[in-house]
């Protein structure tokens, strides 16, 4: 089961009340759980999404409210989308997505992989506004840069090189 875990300002958006989140689980997943944000760049509302267990992340511009209810889908066409780019086969990446058949809305509830995720949002806003902004930056090639940062979370790795093993020693059992 995939768990979105959404801070405040994402719920507000989507019009989700806190009391209607869904409980938090652990994550039985291989990529974990995703934690998500709303920013604006540009004077676009923009979501970024990261894995709560390897901070693989990625950046989607365009949101609006009336996307609620295709966020589940939005999320998995982006996750898709980024494992392609990133070279991983159409096998690994269904390996991946087979966790992720249930998806629910929740809090956040880890201030630690916020703390990553804030991090990652400066880090994605400064890149964008450093090139042009929205409409003159290369996001795919923000995106690879900034899942080839060392993760001082992850023992100084690349958050797209602990992905890849987690991926590839579920394909190798």
């Amino acid at each position: 089961m995939l768990q979105i875990r959404c801070t405040a300002k994402v719920l507000k958006q989507f019009g989700v009340s806190t009391s209607d989140a869904c409980e938090s689980v652990s994550a039985d997943s291989l990529l974990g759980n995703w934690y998500c944000n709303l920013l604006t760049i540009d004077r676009r509302k923009c979501i970024l999404f990261m894995s709560e267990r390897t901070f693989l992340s990625f950046l989607l511009f365009g949101v609006r409210k009336d996307n609620s209810k295709s966020m589940p889908q939005t999320f998995s066409n982006g996750l898709s989308q980024l494992l392609e780019i990133e070279g991983f086969s159409d096998e690994q990446i269904h390996r991946v997505f087979e966790d992720y058949q249930l998806c629910e809305l929740t809090k956040t509830n880890n201030r630690s992989a916020l703390g990553n995720l804030r991090d990652l949002m400066l880090n994605y806003e400064h890149a964008i506004m450093y090139e042009g902004g929205l409409k003159q930056c290369n996001l795919g090639k923000i995106i690879h840069s900034m899942n080839r940062m060392p993760q001082n979370n992850l023992d100084w790795k690349f958050s797209i090189d602990v992905a890849r093993d987690l991926i590839s020693s579920k394909n190798a059992s």
